[in-house]
């Protein structure tokens, strides 16, 4: 099952019923703007890709990340949310935080979560940018003849949020954000040129050198005369070509050729199949990528991720299978691994090895701008990844 929302085509603004859908509910209640903001994936950001009465482009390069900004709330909590005048609901402080009420200069607005297939995958919103006590009616007139859909997205308009607890749980969030220069985004950046380092000098030094030993070995069984000394030298030939295979491996671990040839999914692939000979569980590989190759720091830090995450998924779930879904949409990666194991506390975790590897599963995603999710219960654990490919100065929150 396509983990993507949406059709590429869709979320590239191409569907012809959506752009009708937003210029007759413009054109019908007298909107001065209109937009339907779309996720690529569950956990992706909002953007407004369909609008009518719109000032400009601006509003389709605001990015809004789940639980900011009005689509990003919307979308995080499921809720509807309705201001009928802006300027006196929202402390100007606060602006910063929508920035479509710049980008459209908007002073009332009513913003309706959309669902499809049971999880909310994108937002509608109505607005004006003048102040009217009769908005409020118009509102509830457009919601009434929706009467819960549009198009093929179900409208959520029951259970509006108020401001004040709006702003209460939004405010922590803006505390969390993460540290650019934090010590373990140092350890990160000195772990991977120093796996570099060595992966090169295994591949270039020890490695040559065994296979040096090796065709020597095979041109020294041709010159004895004993069978005990074939054997003698065959079994010596078979411990260096082991040891290559283990050498092999080891350097794939440090750090794959494949992920700098090949790129992302090819090094993550051949990566499953060493787990697989390693700890026996299947691992498959399902979804499709329009294009093999990303930015160098979104195929790094999403390999480490996707490497910890089937990493713990085949030592620690129990699972005989193991699904790796990557599908990349809207200019989002999404990766999911996923697993039937016995799952684990995600607040609490046991701590097994170093106890680093969720932290620094994390870390790594902030890095690359990304979402990192991990649920897991008695059904199974599923660690899912959404990455830009590469934005182009959107606005963010």
């Amino acid at each position: 099952m396509a983990a993507s929302n949406f059709p590429e085509d869709t979320l590239a603004g191409a569907c012809a019923e959506y752009t009708q859908a937003v210029s007759k509910v413009c054109e019908r209640y007298g909107f001065d703007f209109v937009a339907i903001g779309l996720t690529a994936f569950v956990g992706a950001p909002l953007k407004w890709i369909y609008s009518a009465g719109a000032t400009g482009e601006r509003h389709k390069r605001i990015v809004l990340a789940p639980g900011h900004g009005i689509g990003g709330i919307v979308i995080k909590s499921g809720k509807p949310m309705l201001f009928t005048d802006i300027d006196e609901e929202i402390d100007p402080q606060e602006y910063s935080s929508y920035p479509i009420v710049f980008a459209e200069d908007l002073r009332s607005f009513c913003a309706l979560p959309l669902k499809k297939g049971g999880r909310v995958v994108g937002s509608l919103l109505a607005a004006f940018r003048s102040v009217d006590e009769n908005h409020v009616d118009v509102y509830r007139r457009m919601i009434d003849d929706l009467d819960g859909t549009i198009c093929d997205l179900e409208v959520v308009s029951e259970g509006f949020m108020n401001f004040e607890k709006i702003v209460e749980e939004k405010r922590p969030a803006k505390s969390d954000a993460p540290i650019p220069h934090s010590e373990i985004t140092r350890i990160i950046g000195a772990q991977e040129d120093e796996r570099k380092r060595i992966s090169r000098e295994l591949h270039d030094g020890i490695a040559q050198e065994l296979w040096s030993v090796s065709f020597s070995l095979k041109r020294l069984h041709g010159m004895v005369g004993s069978e005990q000394e074939r054997t003698i030298i065959d079994e010596a030939g078979s411990n260096i070509e082991r040891i290559l295979d283990e050498l092999h491996n080891i350097t794939v671990e440090l750090r794959p050729s494949a992920l700098d040839h090949l790129g992302f999914a090819s090094a993550l692939r051949s990566q499953a199949a060493i787990f697989e000979k390693t700890y026996g569980a299947e691992i498959v590989f399902e979804g499709d990528l329009t294009t093999e190759r990303f930015p160098q720091a979104l195929e790094t830090q999403a390999y480490r991720i996707c490497q910890e995450a089937i990493l713990n998924a085949c030592k620690y779930s129990d699972s005989d299978k193991i699904h790796v879904s990557i599908e990349n949409a809207g200019g989002w990666l999404h990766v999911s691994v996923s697993d039937s194991g016995r799952g684990f506390n995600v607040d609490s975790p046991e701590i097994r090895g170093s106890g680093c590897g969720l932290p620094g599963m994390r870390e790594r995603a902030n890095l690359i701008g990304a979402t990192l999710s991990i649920e897991s219960g008695g059904s199974g654990t599923t660690v899912t990844l959404v990455a830009p490919m590469g934005m182009d100065g959107g606005l963010h929150d």
